[in-house]
């Protein structure tokens, strides 16, 4: 699927970090420039009332020396001063910097100080619109707004102080005050008002920021900017370290759906995005090993369909032809008729233990192997299995040889299961054993669990093949003949059980012998008493020495045993 580079996850990450980290620096911006009008205006009103209190003070002590506004004005602001030469333009300065403008009226409202002539010489554009404000509707109290300039004149001529603003708020925020002091003949609080001094800052009446504001204000959004762009260079790096890993994880997800499952992610991404990359090789690991497993199951499949359709049609070939010959009348004697009867009864129970393999795998493959567990005396089992399976034995001119005591531990055991893997193992070995040769049973106990094994004298086992042999349908003989490699299916029908019971199986080469199978089975806690009643007697001729005279003849209750 295509995506556009601003539909990437990097993208709108890095693209969201930072109009977050612009839209809080904003915000942090324009907090600072509103606690800064805030505390200036704060600053501003009072720095305005000392400097028009402490020269309304040196008028008024000045003018109580001299007797008339010139030489009050001479007193404050000396001639041939600096300060006489800012006040010329209706500017003074106070101790911290601010620049301010100032008028002085006499006590008809007359502007005695600077005069007209000095105002118009000195930024005419300010002066002109602030006496324009002053003389609207002359300063006469009859048409005086309460709060207004002209007002605060008339009140201040009572003797009071007057504040106020000229107008609007700068950008709303940053107020334009101005402030109205009568000037007295004396220094005593009572005495007589002579005029009024009006004083507003600079920028008030320019209506403009105050420099300091203003240079403020340039501070806090250069730093805001680069605070800004720092922030932003972060946040992408930020976002790039969370979107990497994704990245690795959505290319490798790709080779995935491309049908390679050795795909990994190759990251050293720590916290979640390092578990995030963590569990999908997990889930790489496991899906390639399920994979594998289910090609396996194929190649299984395709093996037990051809082994099978193998195994079916040698016995049923036979008992077709025999049964044609049958028909046919071609057997003349009894013996004939007897001989065909054992070849059909022979392929028939083949063709019964291939069924019955098959549905021993499927309980396996389902998981429904329940073994029923109670003590099992391991001699006797062995002797009977022995007894079934003594025909193919002999027909095979190999001895069996059971080697377990009678006197050995019970097995914690389902009989059935366990005379089945003995089977098993026993038939395996009795394909792969020479004429003269002999199988072997033993057993040992070995700490809390019996060891059981069976040994042929064939020619063993390929050292390549003993890891597989318990692999379904596997067969130690490539040629795959039936006669030696059987089904495939009967070992590993012997380690699902085993491992039914909590045991394990190996198989392993004997030197001067041939093939060994060893499995282990837990020991019952407590053994039960030994029964007298006897096992199946062997054949004679596959009888050790002196057995005769250990089994007895009858069993208890006086019956002969066959």
């Amino acid at each position: 699927m295509r995506m556009h580079w601003w539909q990437s996850i990097r993208w709108r990450l890095a693209l969201g970090s930072v109009a977050v980290v612009i839209l809080a620096t904003a915000v942090m911006a324009a907090s600072a420039i509103l606690a800064i009008a805030y505390y200036y205006s704060s600053e501003q009103q009072h720095s305005l009332t000392e400097s028009v209190q402490g020269t309304a003070q040196s008028l008024s002590e000045n003018y109580a020396k001299g007797g008339t506004f010139a030489s009050a004005i001479s007193g404050t602001f000396p001639t041939r001063s600096t300060s006489r030469v800012m006040a010329s333009s209706g500017t003074v300065r106070d101790s911290h910097g601010d620049n301010y403008l100032f008028l002085v009226f006499n006590d008809r409202n007359r502007l005695v100080f600077p005069t007209a002539s000095q105002l118009a010489a000195h930024n005419p554009a300010i002066w002109t619109a602030l006496l324009k404000a002053l003389r609207r509707n002359a300063l006469s109290g009859e048409n005086a707004t309460t709060g207004s300039m002209r007002a605060a004149v008339l009140q201040a001529q009572n003797g009071s102080t007057i504040s106020g603003e000229i107008g609007p708020r700068y950008l709303g925020l940053f107020p334009r005050p101005f402030i109205a002091v009568p000037i007295r003949s004396g220094t005593e609080a009572n005495a007589p008002v002579v005029g009024v001094l009006l004083m507003t800052p600079v920028s008030a009446a320019n209506n403009t920021l105050p420099d300091f504001v203003n240079e403020a204000g340039q501070v806090v959004l250069r730093t805001s900017l680069i605070v800004a762009i720092l922030a932003a260079l972060a946040a992408i790096l930020f976002a790039r370290t969370i979107t990497r890993p994704l990245a690795k994880v959505t290319e490798a997800t790709r080779v995935l759906t491309s049908g390679d499952y050795s795909a990994r992610v190759l990251t050293h991404a720590p916290g979640e995005l390092g578990e995030l990359a963590h569990n999908f090789n997990d889930m790489a690991a496991q899906l390639q090993r399920d994979v594998e497993e289910l090609r396996k199951q194929e190649l299984w499949r395709r093996e037990l369909i051809m082994s099978i359709t193998h195994d079916l049609a040698t016995p049923l070939t036979a008992i077709a032809g025999l049964g044609d010959a049958l028909v046919d009348g071609v057997n003349q004697s009894r013996e004939d008729y007897e001989e065909t009867g054992r070849v059909i009864v022979r392929e028939t129970l083949r063709l019964r233990r291939l069924v019955k393999d098959l549905h021993m795998m499927a309980k396996v493959e389902a998981g429904a192997l329940e073994p029923q567990r109670r003590p099992v005396r391991l001699a006797p089992l062995v002797d009977e299995v022995l007894a079934v399976l003594v025909t193919e034995f002999e027909r095979s001119s190999v001895e069996p040889r059971n080697m377990i005591s009678y006197s050995l531990p019970t097995a914690d055991a389902d009989p059935d299961m366990l005379t089945r893997v003995v089977s098993n193992l026993c038939d395996n070995a009795l394909q792969h054993t020479p004429p003269g040769g002999s199988v072997t049973i033993e057993a040992l106990p070995q700490a809390n669990m019996l060891a059981v094994s069976v040994t042929d004298t064939g020619k063993g086992i390929p050292p390549e093949a003993l890891e597989r042999v318990f692999e379904r349908f596997f067969r130690a003989d490539s040629a795959r003949q039936s006669l030696t490699g059987g089904s495939g299916l009967g070992l590993a029908i012997v380690r699902a059980i085993v491992e039914a019971h909590g045991g394990r199986i190996w198989a392993e080469n004997v030197a001067g012998a041939g093939a060994r199978f060893t499995f282990t089975l837990p020991l019952t806690q407590q053994a039960p008493p030994v029964s007298e009643e006897p096992t199946l007697r062997l054949p004679r001729k596959f009888r050790t020495p002196g057995e005769q005279d250990v089994l007895p003849s009858t069993r208890s209750d006086g019956t002969p045993i066959s």
